[in-house]
């Protein structure tokens, strides 16, 4: 799996505060817009900035919906895409298995299956028994687009994404979290550890300490011992009980 950003609010811009400005700036709509409050915004120094963005981070959050990162993601399952798109407020392009020949194809392997040889080798088997009948249909002239029906779903695709800085927040607490696919919270933490080394002050509104919980999550860490909360009934409540309080699963 790899996370790139290849694009966001900014990146052509020698102000590291370019989207913190343009964020101030949608925010002052109790100013007079214009170039002259824009002017302001600009000479702002760092010290300035980093208390308005406090206050943003706590506010109403339309304004965040003005910073918007794009990122091309690699070696993720279809699986993992096919919950990723969900999130309506993105913008997807994602590798075509109707058009592309998919065959040699890569997979990726659940953590319960990968901690298991005999599991690992029977899993491996099936895809390579998969592999093979795709190629014989299409070598006896079946469409692509119709031997793609017996990909597995955990086929390796490639998708690129926009989110902006709004979109980004409201998922974090639902994908940062154990009772998410393993797979998603590892693209997501790419996907932040990519938008902080831009744009280190945005984890004020990605993850506000006003919603952490780290001695609570070393506990229900401890009672899962490394299994997936769906498979201890009592730490799924927990959890459910600690997103609802954190009103952070819709």
């Amino acid at each position: 799996m790899q996370v790139n950003l290849i694009d966001y609010t900014g990146l052509c811009s020698p102000d590291p505060y370019y989207a913190a400005k343009l964020l101030i700036y949608t925010k002052s709509t109790r100013l007079t817009q214009g170039e002259d409050t824009k002017a302001v915004i600009d000479a702002m120094g760092a010290e300035a900035i980093e208390t308005e963005l406090s206050y943003i981070a706590n506010t109403i959050r339309s304004s965040w919906e003005f910073v918007d990162y794009t990122f091309q993601i690699q070696g993720v399952s279809r699986a993992f895409t096919h919950q990723f798109v969900r999130t309506r407020t993105g913008s997807y392009a994602q590798q075509s298995m109707r058009s592309l020949d998919m065959g040699s194809f890569d997979y990726v392997t659940g953590p319960s299956i990968e901690e298991s040889p005999d599991l690992c080798q029977f899993y491996s088997d099936g895809m390579e028994f998969i592999n093979e009948l795709y190629s014989f249909l299409i070598e006896q002239g079946a469409q692509v687009e119709d031997a793609r029906g017996v990909l597995p779903t955990n086929i390796c695709t490639s998708i690129i994404v926009k989110f902006n800085l709004r979109t980004i927040a409201d998922l974090c607490g639902k994908r940062e979290n154990p009772r998410a696919q393993n797979e998603y919270t590892k693209v997501f933490k790419g996907m932040m550890d990519e938008v902080l080394r831009v744009h280190p002050w945005a984890e004020q509104f990605i993850r506000p300490d006003r919603s952490a919980t780290p001695a609570l999550d070393a506990i229900i860490k401890e009672l899962l011992g490394g299994k997936t909360p769906f498979t201890v009934p009592e730490a799924n409540a927990a959890l459910k009980e600690l997103d609802k309080l954190k009103g952070v699963w819709g």
